[in-house]
């Protein structure tokens, strides 16, 4: 479509560049592609541009206001489709563009499987080189590699200029092949299979094989799959994938767009979206106990296997939370769950890490609630119950809700929660393979604890006693303590404070006979605030010395109690039982 001079128009930023499908960083150098009116096909090229944070920017002087509002309820037309300048350089001058920008448009375009649907944040993790591109940067060597070398190269630089060059060479190629610009729009319901680069096979009997499994990755849809029910529940997910699995009368009114061999669908105005999973094989909601239960049509939701993880972080912000890690053996840091927070975020972020010994389990997971039954959104506080470390409560635990909810009748095996771009998890659910209902859980051992000493401060505690391996995380510029980690003879562990696994300097202490504190208040870099901090040390003897005043030295007994926010700490130990 022809932007007419004078008018304002509404143009949504996506967060990833379409070309090498690598985020979009604030103030990187960006263009336009603009869409037709019914986003079939390329209208317009405008920029370069900066691309800017999250919110409204003013319209320029070509009367395009550029929105980065991920929730905008406003018609954003025309499509907009978001690359890297440099990208867009790269292509144009090793391909002929001037009869490909259909082509161009529509494999950049249609990576969002249809309008305003959100961003997934998939990224390709498996490499497939581009070899000549090795000499052009004056490395030959390169290809003498191993694949698996390279592909380790790559996992340590994703982001770098030449592996997105890479990836918008595999793109350019594919505009130089002979494939027809025909574009085919059918009822989804008529669809019985497709694989991305090939012509759908269709189906005159509406009622065979009802259940629809569409996949998609970072290139937009990529196989559509028809089966006789819902698929059976497997231990498999994938973080560079995410799946639709619903029945064809949930999908009535979705037009199918194919075009170029790939696909794009088209909603119906009443739909505000569809629901995605993690793995292709997900529990049935009807058999989970979730809380709240607002799910909508469009919710995105993940799932963890308890089973297959050592602990869990979950990253606070403002008292919510806004991303969940499992740790496991592929898995073991959290950085990169941490790196896809947006920076505001990151700047604010609380880690919060449940450690999962190997000998121990989950018995129960629980929520808090209040009286009133219609309260609709997450509280920041959940239960664990522990086979060996008993009962660990973790969030804003100074929570007034008097009510717990269990999530499940039986040991969970599987929890589920859901993902918003800018959000917080607003639903968190837990299932079940175990189908006893008669597994009887007791009162979580979790007592209200009141008077945060700062805003947003976390609260939590784990006895003293029988610790055979005590771990301190503290920060590298002035040695204070941000995290403790217990282990105990039992084979149970205790996570106190921030234990940023791979982040912090740990020192290790085996069978400790005392615990040392020193509170500290220091300036906050780049401000005037004062903030606690403490020094916190093992000693193995009784007769030992510090080298300055100030310590307090306590007998491994009783608890510790340890009050944190992102950047404050204070401890004490009690011998009151909480």
């Amino acid at each position: 479509m022809a932007l007419y001079p004078g008018k304002i128009y509404h143009v949504g930023l996506r967060p990833h560049c379409g070309i090498c499908s690598h985020p979009m960083e604030v103030l990187d150098r960006c263009v336009l592609l603009l869409g037709n009116d019914d986003s079939t096909g390329f209208s317009e090229r405008l920029g370069p541009f900066i691309f800017p944070d999250y919110g409204y920017r003013m319209p320029d002087r070509s009367g395009v206001l550029r929105c980065r509002k991920p929730d905008c309820c406003t018609m954003r037309n025309p499509e907009a489709s978001t690359v890297h300048y440099d990208c867009f350089e790269f292509i144009s001058q090793r391909f002929d563009l001037d009869s490909s920008m259909d082509y161009l448009w529509i494999a950049t375009a249609w990576q969002t499987p249809w309008r305003q649907a959100p961003h997934f944040r998939l990224e390709e993790t498996t490499i497939k080189p581009d070899w000549s591109l090795f000499d052009e940067i004056g490395l030959p060597q390169m290809k003498m590699l191993p694949l698996e070398i390279v592909q380790m190269i790559y996992n340590y630089s994703p982001a770098s200029l030449f592996w997105r060059f890479h990836s918008a060479s595999f793109l350019g190629q594919q505009l130089s092949t002979t494939v027809s610009d025909y574009m085919l729009s059918i009822p989804l319901n008529t669809v019985l299979t497709w694989e991305r680069g090939s012509r759908p096979k269709t189906t005159n009997i509406p009622n065979e094989l009802p259940v629809f499994l569409l996949t998609i990755d970072a290139w937009g849809i990529q196989e559509i799959k028809r089966l006789s029910g819902n698929p059976p529940l497997k231990r498999w997910r994938a973080d560079d994938r995410v799946f639709v699995i619903a029945d064809r009368w949930k999908l009535a009114g979705v037009a199918a767009r194919f075009k170029f061999g790939y696909l794009r669908l088209e909603l119906p105005r009443i739909y505000s979206g569809l629901q995605t999973w993690d793995t292709p094989t997900p529990p049935l909601i009807s058999q989970c106990q979730v809380y709240p239960s607002n799910i909508r049509s469009s919710t995105q939701f993940k799932t963890i296997d308890l089973r297959q993880t050592n602990g869990l972080t979950f990253f606070y912000s403002s008292g919510a939370i806004f991303a969940i890690h499992a740790h496991t053996e592929k898995a073991p840091y959290a950085q990169k769950t941490f790196q896809r927070l947006n920076p505001r975020r990151r700047d604010l972020a609380t880690w919060v890490y449940v450690p999962f010994s190997q000998n121990d389990s989950i018995d129960a997971l629980g929520v808090p609630m209040p009286h009133d039954d219609g309260f609709s959104s997450l509280n920041s506080c959940l239960l664990f119950r522990m086979r060996l470390a008993g009962d660990v409560t973790i969030g804003l635990t100074y929570s007034t809700y008097p009510r717990r909810l269990l999530l499940g009748q039986s040991p969970p095996t599987t929890m589920i929660y859901n993902t918003v771009e800018l959000g917080a998890v607003s639903v968190l659910g837990a299932y079940s393979i175990e189908t006893d209902n008669q597994y009887l859980v007791t009162e979580f051992d979790s007592s209200i604890v009141a008077n945060p000493p700062s805003r947003h401060a976390f609260f939590s505690l784990a006895p003293l006693e029988n610790v055979n391996r005590a771990s301190i995380f503290s920060k590298k510029e002035n040695g204070a303590c941000m995290g403790i980690l217990l282990q105990y003879q039992n084979g149970a562990r205790r996570s106190l404070g921030q234990c940023r696994l791979g982040i912090d300097h740990v020192q290790h202490y085996a069978n400790p006979m005392f615990i040392c504190l020193s509170p500290r208040v220091y300036i906050q870099p780049r401000s005037v605030l004062l903030l606690h901090a403490t020094l916190v040390n093992f000693m193995y003897t009784q007769e030992h010395e510090h080298s300055e005043q100030g310590w307090t030295c306590c007998e491994m007994k009783g608890e510790l109690e340890f009050w944190f926010s992102a950047e404050e700490t204070k401890l004490r130990v009690t011998m009151e039982r909480h």
